[in-house]
């Protein structure tokens, strides 16, 4: 387990190498905010308004779907590379399959927050009737 780890976080710190490389210092920052944002959003966002949860109740598993499919493409990972493969050949693919999951987790958590924020209920006021203006009715006895 140990050994797990240490790979999966020495290979975290390539991979956000190759990002920075790839997109710049900002370019970088600001897609990890997003990932993070928008997984974030679809939990904890969730609690902003008591209608919230219920409009919308996957978007707390988010984080923990976000992090099992992430252990789970670096045991793939980890398991090529004890049968031998290349790990310069591997990166770029893995580096794929790692930002594909990340911005599908992140997507999703937005769209919980979105759904959930936009299933606002409607006023419950019995009382209420519209204004006289609302409707012209040109009916006569």
């Amino acid at each position: 387990m140990n050994a797990f780890l240490s790979s999966m976080f020495a290979e975290m710190g390539a991979r956000r190498r190759r990002l920075r490389e790839m997109l710049g210092d900002r370019g970088q920052g600001f897609a990890e905010f997003l990932v993070l944002g928008g997984v974030l959003a679809g939990a904890l966002g969730l609690l902003i308004g008591p209608w919230m949860p219920a409009a919308a109740p996957w978007g707390f598993a988010i984080p923990f779907v976000f992090v099992a499919g992430f252990l789970l493409i670096e045991a793939r990972r980890q398991g090529q590379l004890r049968r031998g493969a290349d790990a310069e050949k591997m990166a770029s693919g893995y580096d794929w399959a790692v930002f594909l999951w990340s911005f599908g987790c992140a997507f999703a958590g937005a769209a919980a927050f979105v759904i959930a924020l936009s299933a606002r209920p409607a006023p419950s006021d019995e009382n209420w009737t519209p204004p006289q203006s609302t409707v012209s009715v040109d009916i006569s006895p």
